[in-house]
């Protein structure tokens, strides 16, 4: 009989044999060990959700969350996540990398540790692997930061705190916006009115933006003796301040008239006389309108303006004669009245109430006003009366409400105005006037 013998190896031996075992790479999928890119198993590209491309986001507003929808995977591995930011498309210039983000529920998200620099584009991509294989980068996603653009109202500078100007047409003056980021060039929006709405004899001038100040001389002459408010806006043409505040000043007093009389076309209160005959003095006041003869002209009528649909009146005097409630709570400062000869005689009444500041009637046609302000035999024989075309007519204001009733704080009128009656249709403005009573 053959016999073999039994040889022991050494114990170093099998220590390096039981380490070498160890060492090597396992075939169970879900092992960390795995060995190398498991066949079969694809992942795709996360989808790019936020921020979106050509996204703008305001400086003020980082850091800066990324977000994608989950990749998916056939394989049994869980998938994580890498996120970078690059400066360039190609991202040959990293400047965020993030690696091992575990996924959320249905999307991933991570926020980046630094604010990146404003004006400037950037660019993002994600891609997800499971620790074995490892799925496409996302396309490239670009975003820019920037600077957002806000532009402080002006500070005005003068004149303010109802200052008297020594000028109708005055230079308003303000310090220069303050602003912040890429601004264009900046022009200013002045607005000067009657009342602080706003809405009353608005004038308004866009002026280019100067050194340091920048100003605006009205264009036109101010009624005189009269408080004027006015702000102002600074823009770009794409982003714009708030208003500034609101200030005020009252231009000069009218001048006195030089004695004897005006210049062709003047005349002294109460008794001048006019064309036609006209004298206050012997018009026959009809429709229970006061005789407001003796009451002193403080102010002047400055324009007159028909148009289709619209009544328009400036007077000196506007917003500065205190309103007087007839009923309802409804202010009234002051009435229109209207002049005409009928028969060689002049009549005139108040025709049309006009709120604090209020300057527009609605008015269809000048023809109207025989119907429309006098609309019953209480006016008669102004009632239904048209004059004709080129006849001369004539306009006065009055303090409070003196229609056909007398209400009023202030005993005051402008002076009386003629002017040729207008045609129908068309948009007529005076003056020149006929006549105006100095």
């Amino acid at each position: 009989m053959k016999r073999y013998a039994l040889r022991l190896l050494p114990v170093s031996v099998l220590l390096f044999v039981a380490a070498a075992c160890a060492a090597s790479k396992s075939s169970n999928p879900l092992s960390p060990d795995v060995a190398g890119p498991i066949p079969g198993v694809g992942i795709s590209a996360p989808t790019p959700v936020t921020p979106t491309a050509g996204s703008q986001i305001a400086v003020d507003q980082q850091p800066i969350t990324l977000k994608v929808q989950n990749a998916t995977t056939n394989g049994v591995r869980p998938l994580s996540y890498t996120f970078q930011v690059a400066s360039d498309s190609n991202f040959s210039t990293i400047l965020f990398s993030k690696a091992g983000i575990s996924p959320g529920d249905g999307q991933t998200t991570v926020t980046l540790g630094d604010t990146l620099a404003a004006e400037h584009m950037y660019y993002w991509r994600s891609q997800a692997l499971d620790g074995a294989n490892t799925g496409p980068y996302s396309g490239a996603v670009s975003f820019t930061v920037y600077t957002p653009v806000v532009i402080n109202p002006p500070g005005l500078v003068s004149p303010i705190g109802g200052a008297a100007v020594s000028s109708d047409t005055p230079t308003l003056t303000v310090n220069d916006a303050s602003h912040s980021g890429p601004a264009g060039a900046i022009t200013y929006l002045f607005q000067v009115a009657k009342d602080q709405a706003f809405t009353s004899g608005l004038v308004q001038h866009t002026s280019a933006e100067g050194s340091s100040q920048t100003t605006y001389t009205v264009g036109s002459a101010l009624a005189d003796g009269t408080t004027y408010y006015w702000h102002v806006q600074a823009s770009d043409g794409s982003h714009s301040s708030n208003w500034s505040n609101t200030e005020s000043f009252v231009t000069p007093a009218a001048s006195a008239p030089p004695s004897g009389g005006g210049t062709s076309g003047g005349g002294t209160s109460g008794g001048a006389t006019g064309p036609g005959n006209f004298n206050l003095n012997s018009v026959q006041i009809i429709g229970g309108s006061p005789d407001i003869r003796s009451w002193p002209a403080t102010g002047q009528i400055t324009n007159i303006t028909f148009s289709p649909g619209n009544f328009h009146i400036d007077y000196t005097k506007n917003c500065q004669w205190p309103g007087v409630d007839i009923g309802g709570g409804t202010l009234q400062a002051a009435t229109v009245w209207f002049f005409q000869q009928i028969g060689g005689q002049w009549y005139g009444t108040g025709g049309e109430r006009l709120r604090p500041c209020q300057e527009d009637k609605g008015l269809d046609n000048p023809s109207d006003i025989s119907t429309g302000w006098f609309y019953s035999s209480q006016w008669s024989p102004m009632t239904g009366h048209v004059p004709a075309v080129g006849e001369t007519v004539g306009f006065m204001v009055v303090a409070g409400s003196t229609r056909a009733d007398s209400h009023t704080i202030v005993q005051e009128r402008t002076g009386v105005v003629l002017i040729p009656f207008p045609r129908d249709g068309v948009t007529t403005s005076y003056p020149p006037f006929t006549w105006q009573e100095q």
